[in-house]
């Protein structure tokens, strides 16, 4: 039988791995109903930016749902896969100013899709620090804990 505490966590990691989920189908839903023929790079980009980081999200807090309900080891190199994905989501962060400004010169104006890719894009750098760097949602003042992936990362290294 199953301490309260693990069908706690159990229930948070489902919760977790799903809303993760939900959000990209939302998010993609939204999109194609409302912007897909529309033009802007910037909204596309973002858009997949953010996607991708939330799928990422989702298939970690599975990872972590199968190992508590398995009782083993599951993917035992996750932290490489997620130290490679940090880098690769930052690069992705990093070109989207390249982005925006390539399609402030192919639009010639600035417009409300602008407004939502730049919002969706500040959206994937939360994101961004919220998985891999410090939890936004315990954050006190100055202060943050470390992220579950950022632990991961670390504690999962081999040590030299």
């Amino acid at each position: 039988m199953r301490s309260g505490v693990n069908k706690d966590l159990e229930k948070r990691l489902v919760y977790l791995f799903t809303g993760e989920f939900f959000a990209v189908v939302v998010f993609s839903f939204i999109y194609f109903n409302n912007f897909s023929l529309n033009q802007s790079y910037s909204l596309n980009y973002a858009l997949f930016t953010l996607n991708f980081m939330l799928l990422q999200g989702s298939f970690y807090w599975f990872i972590k749902w199968r190992r508590l309900k398995s009782k083993r080891t599951v993917l035992p190199n996750l932290y490489k896969s997620l130290t490679i994905l940090k880098k690769v989501n930052f690069t992705l962060i990093c070109i989207m100013p390249l982005i925006v400004i390539i399609d402030i010169f192919i639009m010639k104006r600035m417009s409300f899709i602008f407004l939502v890719a730049v919002l969706v894009y500040i959206f994937a750098i939360i994101e961004y620090i919220n998985y891999f760097h410090i939890q936004l949602t315990n954050y006190k003042i100055g202060k943050g804990k470390k992220s579950s992936i950022a632990k991961e990362i670390k504690n999962s290294k081999p040590k030299n």
